[in-house]
C-alpha cells in the first residue's frame, strides 16, 4: 500500500480556495500490481494550473471490484464492492476509511455496512455518508461518522421496480436528496431529517451524469451529437422548466455523464478524459437565473488541459 504522506495533506487543503473548488480528487486504475492486477490510485487534478499530482495512496485490494469512494470532511472513505469466487460474484460490507491529514495509516478498515452492497450510489452530507441502491428489501442505509453506526432508510414505493440513475443529488439548502428512477422517470427527494419521501415529478425525463443544483435551479446538461448539445434547468420550486440562454458559444465534446462540479457562487466546470489527447479537459462557465424565468449562461477563458495523461480507466470524485 503506497502513499504520499508529505503531499496528501496539502493537496487536500488545495482542493477549494476563496470560498471555490480548485482541484479535484480522482481515481486511476491506469497501472496494475504485481500480482497482475489493476490498481486503484488516488490523485489530485488541478484545475487551475492544469497539473497531475504522483499517486497520493494506493487502495488496497482488500477493496475489490465495482466499490464506491466518497470523500467527507478530510477522509475518504471507499464502499462496498463485489468479489469473484469461481464463477459467481458477490457483493460485500467492506469500509474503509482514507486520512488525508495522516496518509502514512493507509486505508483502514471500519464498521461495515448493514448489507453487501456494489456499484451503488453514495454521497457524503453534513457528516453523514449516505449509500442508495434500489431494493425494497435494502434500498439504502445512512453512516453516522460521529457515531460509527450504520442505520438502515426507508424506501420509496418505487424502489422495488426501479433502478436508480446516476447521481444522487444532494440539495442541502432543503435538507434532502434528489434521486431519479430510471423505469417511469420519476424524481424524488429523501428528505434526511425525518427519514421520508416526497414524489416531486413522476415524468421527469431529463436526467443524466451531468447534473447539479444551485438555488432553486436544476440543470441537466444533453449531447446529441458533436454538434448539438444543449442544457435544460428546471425549477424545483415552480416544478417548471426554463429557458436557457448561452450569452457566448457554448461547444464541448464532453461525454454525457461527464461530472459536473459546481465551483462557488454561479460557477460551474465539467470534467472529462480525453482519449485521443491523452489529457484531463475541461471547461469553465456561469449560470444564473436572471430573474425573468429565463437562465442565461456564458463560457469563462474557453476549453483548458491537464499535463499529458494516459488513463485506461478513472473516476473523477465530486468534491
Amino acid at each position: 500500500m503506497s502513499s504520499n504522506t508529505r503531499n496528501c495533506s496539502s493537496y487536500f487543503d488545495a482542493r477549494q480556495r476563496d470560498g471555490e473548488i480548485k482541484g479535484l480528487f480522482f481515481l486511476d486504475w491506469t497501472r496494475r500490481d504485481s500480482e497482475g492486477r489493476r490498481r486503484s490510485d488516488l490523485r489530485f487534478l488541478d484545475l487551475e494550473r492544469g497539473e497531475i499530482s504522483d499517486v497520493l495512496s494506493t487502495i488496497p485490494p482488500d477493496v475489490h471490484s465495482f466499490f464506491s469512494v466518497v470523500t467527507c470532511g478530510n477522509h475518504a472513505y471507499a464502499i462496498g464492492g463485489t468479489i469473484r469466487q469461481g464463477m459467481t460474484y458477490h457483493s460485500t460490507d467492506h469500509v474503509f476509511r482514507f486520512d488525508f491529514k495522516h496518509a502514512e495509516l493507509g486505508w483502514v478498515k471500519v464498521t461495515s455496512m448493514l448489507y453487501c452492497r456494489g456499484a451503488t450510489e453514495v454521497l457524503a452530507l453534513q457528516g453523514k455518508i449516505y449509500v442508495f441502491q434500489g431494493s425494497d428489501v435494502c434500498f439504502g442505509e445512512v453512516y453516522d461518522i460521529s457515531g460509527d453506526i450504520w442505520v438502515p432508510l426507508c424506501a420509496p414505493s418505487i424502489a422495488e421496480f426501479s433502478e436508480i440513475s446516476h447521481p444522487v443529488l444532494p440539495d442541502s439548502s432543503r435538507s434532502r436528496i434528489l434521486v431519479h428512477f430510471r423505469a417511469d422517470r420519476s424524481l424524488y427527494a429523501y428528505y434526511y431529517n425525518d427519514n421520508s419521501w416526497v414524489c416531486l415529478d413522476p415524468n421527469f425525463h431529463y436526467w443524466s451524469g451531468t447534473v447539479g443544483i444551485v438555488g432553486n435551479v436544476l440543470y441537466v446538461f444533453y449531447e446529441f451529437s458533436e454538434e448539438i448539445c444543449y442544457w435544460k434547468a428546471y425549477d424545483v420550486l415552480d416544478k417548471k422548466w426554463l429557458p436557457v440562454k448561452w450569452l457566448t458559444e457554448f461547444s464541448s465534446h464532453a461525454p454525457v455523464g461527464a461530472p459536473l462540479i459546481h465551483l462557488g457562487n454561479d460557477k460551474w466546470c465539467m470534467v472529462w478524459h480525453s482519449y485521443t489527447l491523452n489529457c484531463f479537459e475541461h471547461v469553465k462557465f456561469r449560470m444564473w437565473n436572471n430573474g425573468h424565468g429565463e437562465i442565461y449562461a456564458v463560457v469563462e477563458g474557453g476549453h483548458g488541459t491537464s499535463a499529458s495523461f494516459r488513463s485506461v480507466d478513472h473516476e473523477i470524485l465530486m468534491p
